[in-house]
């Protein structure tokens, strides 16, 4: 599991670095279009989505890193064991949290529905009133399903992540690892 995590984070950094790459580029676009009085208007809207990719990306890439924000004020004065214990339960945390979001891509993203109406995105809409492929962009023109699809993706890889990190504690905790060696060797 921690092998395809791997993967997975590898492939995530360089999805970030095109993001924040397309991000500054649209931003700078953005800047010269708009002092040579020629604005683009859907530069702005484009690069709202590419930010909006960075961070769920992101995200998912620091779940992977173990660099999710952390309140130690309760932890640190525990023992190791404690303190390894309460690292388990915070993984299995956002692992329920990942799963959550799984379910909940799932229900938006209808898929089931969307096939039963042959791909008819209005009988889709008229079925359950779900928007998701009608909907557009107000400057971009495109549907707004396909910026969506970073949910999705954010949920499966923080999932994959999570279970990833749960596995390899549970692991340390068996084999009685002592918690601040695997803190000093994940720095």
């Amino acid at each position: 599991m921690r092998r395809i995590s791997l993967a997975v984070a590898a492939l995530e950094k360089g999805a970030l670095v095109i993001c924040m790459a397309l991000v500054l580029g649209l931003v700078l676009l953005n800047v010269v279009t708009r002092s040579i009085n020629y604005s683009l208007f859907w530069v702005d809207e484009a690069a709202v989505f590419a930010m909006v990719w960075a961070c769920f990306i992101g995200a998912s890439l620091l779940v992977h890193q173990r660099m999710d924000f952390a309140v130690t004020l309760l932890t640190d004065p525990l023992p190791d064991r404690l303190r390894h214990a309460a690292r388990v339960v915070v993984d299995a945390l956002v692992l329920g949290f990942g799963v959550l979001m799984v379910v909940l891509c799932w229900w938006w993203f209808d898929l089931p529905t969307l096939v039963a109406q042959n791909w008819n995105l209005q009988a889709f809409f008229e079925v359950n009133y779900n928007g998701i492929y009608m909907d557009r962009p107000t400057t971009v023109n495109l549907p707004k399903w396909p910026f969506f699809l970073v949910m999705p993706w954010f949920a499966l890889t923080t999932t994959l992540h999570a279970t990833a990190n749960l596995l390899e504690d549970l692991a340390a905790m068996r084999s009685g690892e002592a918690f601040a060696e695997r803190q000093e060797a994940e720095v």
